[in-house]
């Protein structure tokens, strides 16, 4: 079975580990950013019982840069080498690349000189990951929030071309649907996908029985594959976790039984 986890705020994670979610996936700018004291009372929390944190998300915080005229590439080495650190204390596994802002091309930037800079950066990441055992997935985001990198076709290429072999791909199934980039798409990806996120694409609302999404589907190209990776829940946060959360995760638990 595929493992579901659920991107979830750290005051959530215990609801979500008593819905029955397999793992949970954090934001990697919030745990960087906790005193000691607090990250290491999270990992005992995580050790002691409580959800695995196997996934991370939100790679970058605000204001540190990877494309435009303002990267500091020393800024970059030092704030991974202490956040994946922190993957690797809590056994981490993937660790996805969104950063919307940090990776926008700013207008009248060139298009060729931001790509090699993505390509640079993630150079930067396959050393850390490499030295904290995690992989690197890069997602690609709707054109409404970055206009660099929107398609798993693109994200598949630029894996093949850079071969890092700690550089991989992760897909979001609402963007893929907003850029018409069919499910099937993703048995292009080989080896090469690392984490998928799940989300309705227009309501960007977690997964439920009859939404009018087809994750039975997305389940079967996924087996079909021999995809060895989770799939978590991901959405804009509403009013109700607990009863969105529980709703998305009986919705693909049985899209994984058909």
């Amino acid at each position: 079975m595929i493992p579901i986890g659920i991107c979830a705020d750290f005051a959530d994670m215990p609801e979500a580990k008593a819905l029955g979610y397999d793992f949970a996936e954090a934001r990697l700018a919030d745990l960087a950013a906790l005193p000691e004291k607090h990250f290491e009372e999270f990992a005992a929390w995580c050790e002691g019982g409580g959800l695995r944190v196997t996934a991370v998300n939100r790679l970058l915080p605000e204001g540190l840069n990877i494309v435009g005229p303002d990267v500091r590439a020393g800024d970059l080495h030092d704030y991974l080498s202490r956040a994946f650190a922190r993957c690797r204390r809590l056994n981490v596994r993937v660790a996805v690349l969104d950063a919307a802002l940090s990776r926008t091309v700013p207008a009248g930037y060139d298009y060729p000189q931001a790509w090699r800079q993505l390509g640079n950066f993630l150079r930067i990441c396959q050393g850390h990951a490499r030295e904290n055992g995690l992989a690197v997935a890069v997602e690609p985001l709707r054109k409404a929030e970055c206009n660099l990198l929107n398609l798993v076709s693109e994200a598949t290429l630029l894996a093949g071309l850079l071969q890092l072999n700690n550089v991989g791909v992760a897909a979001n199934t609402g963007s893929m649907a907003m850029a018409a980039e069919p499910v099937t798409a993703l048995s292009q990806t080989g080896n090469a996908l690392c984490h998928v996120h799940v989300e309705h694409p227009l309501t960007r609302r977690m997964p439920r029985e009859a939404d009018g999404e087809d994750y039975w589907k997305l389940m079967r190209v996924l087996k079909r594959n021999g995809y060895a990776g989770g799939v978590s829940v991901t959405c804009q946060k509403t009013g109700d976790f607990t009863a969105d959360a529980r709703a998305a995760l009986l919705c693909l638990r049985q899209a994984q039984r058909n």
